[in-house]
């Protein structure tokens, strides 16, 4: 028997929402894929279960330090990315932290602190992120695939095999260049 939720809420509206934070979630296994990319030692340089802001922390000082240095429209590009990644957090958060609450015409929606999530906020919210991700999935794929054409390290822990990697075939982030 499929779960029935006894909470009063619009299916639509949960749909919405959690969509909004599996494009998050997709956005950041893109972010993760190019600290690894970045760094010298690959997922050495993160530890399982980082915060996000510590994973931003961690790509901010990666474009600027990493070695050999990165053409500067690239680290230009990046710094973008890294940008819209930190943007998508604070969005992120204040939806996470949101409360229910009864809006206008009685139906149950997300907000708090100022900060209300009808449904059409909750859209732009997903595709902020999902613009995000796929911006840094075509810097992924693109000039920084061409600027470290070498792959993912061989030396595997074990979040990287709890996780789906290119390593054991399964596509971690589908390559959206491709049609």
């Amino acid at each position: 028997m499929a779960y029935q939720s006894r909470i009063p809420v619009e299916p639509s509206y949960v749909q919405r929402v959690g969509q909004a934070f599996y494009n998050f979630a997709y956005l950041e296994w893109i972010v993760i894929w190019t600290i690894v990319k970045l760094a010298p030692n690959g997922f050495g340089s993160i530890s399982d279960r980082e915060p996000s802001s510590k994973l931003a922390d961690t790509l901010t000082g990666l474009i600027g330090t990493t070695s050999p240095p990165l053409p500067a429209g690239l680290r230009d590009e990046l710094a973008q990315f890294d940008q819209s990644y930190r943007d998508a957090i604070s969005s992120r958060d204040e939806l996470l932290c949101s409360h229910p609450f009864t809006a206008e015409g009685g139906v149950q929606e997300l907000g708090g602190s100022g900060h209300v999530w009808p449904p059409e906020a909750v859209d732009e919210a997903a595709k902020r992120f999902e613009d995000a991700a796929i911006a840094g999935n075509a810097i992924f794929y693109g000039d920084l695939a061409k600027a470290r054409p070498e792959t993912a390290p061989t030396d595997v822990n074990a979040r990287l095999r709890r996780s789906p990697s290119p390593r054991d075939g399964r596509i971690f982030a589908p390559n959206l260049l491709q049609t």
